[in-house]
């Protein structure tokens, strides 16, 4: 009987991807690094204020949902329960005849929440391009970013249960990896680049389909876990 492995799992924290608009923005619309920060702060802390105000100093919803075939472009539903919101992502990864399958996908999620929740990025500065491509113009957002340091903790948990590994994980394994993250300072900082375009006037800028950059973040959660010796 198959468990499922945490590593292949692991979502990709996106809750707002895709649509481009040139509509116009108003007064209140946050600077191109604040835009990056909101968006982080709204992917990666599940922090519902951040995702209220790009809501609403950019209409995403409002404006963009012809464009989307009605649906939303930020995900409100993210935000009431995260770890609710993020088993819906994996409802369909772990075997059905699993007995521990439902434990181990409520634990994989909130791991995912928990973790995520303490990572603190900060935008350092940015460059636009000077000429529009496509008729919009391009920028890119450096941030620095601040994630648990879990790796001395997870050795611990790793020495405790020689035999365990997140390839197929146990409940109680689980449990002992989120308190070890829980428990991590905060002090493992990552570089990384978040792209956005807007419009010819450098109205609404909105993140790139292409390079988000939240994947060297939530990557460098989990290849702590490698580094730990508690995956492949």
């Amino acid at each position: 009987m198959r468990k499922t492995s945490f590593l292949a799992v692991f979502p990709l924290i996106a809750a707002l991807t895709g649509y481009q608009s040139t509509l116009p923005a108003k007064a209140s619309e946050p600077t191109l690094e604040q835009t990056a920060e909101l968006y982080y702060r709204a992917w990666l802390n599940y922090d519902r204020a951040s995702a209220i105000r790009l809501n609403k100093a950019l209409r995403l919803n409002k404006e963009l949902r012809p464009e989307s075939e009605g649906r939303d472009y930020i995900d409100m539903t993210m935000f009431n329960d995260p770890i609710a919101w993020q088993l819906k992502r994996m409802a369909t990864l772990t075997v059905k005849t699993d007995p521990s399958g439902r434990e181990l996908r409520r634990l994989m999620a909130k791991l995912i929440v928990e973790s995520s929740r303490r990572i603190r990025c900060s935008a350092l500065g940015s460059r636009v391009g000077s000429e529009p491509a496509g008729g919009r113009f391009h920028a890119t957002v450096k941030l620095d970013c601040l994630v648990p340091d879990a790796v001395a903790e997870l050795m611990q948990v790793k020495r405790s249960d020689e035999g365990a590994d997140m390839i197929n994980p146990t409940p109680r394994l689980l449990n002992s990896v989120i308190d070890a993250y829980a428990r991590a300072p905060l002090t493992r900082r990552i570089a990384t680049e978040m792209d956005l375009t807007a419009g010819p006037a450098k109205e609404r800028w909105m993140p790139s389909q292409y390079r988000t950059g939240i994947d060297l973040v939530t990557g460098g959660l989990i290849g702590q876990i490698k580094e730990a010796g508690l995956g492949r």
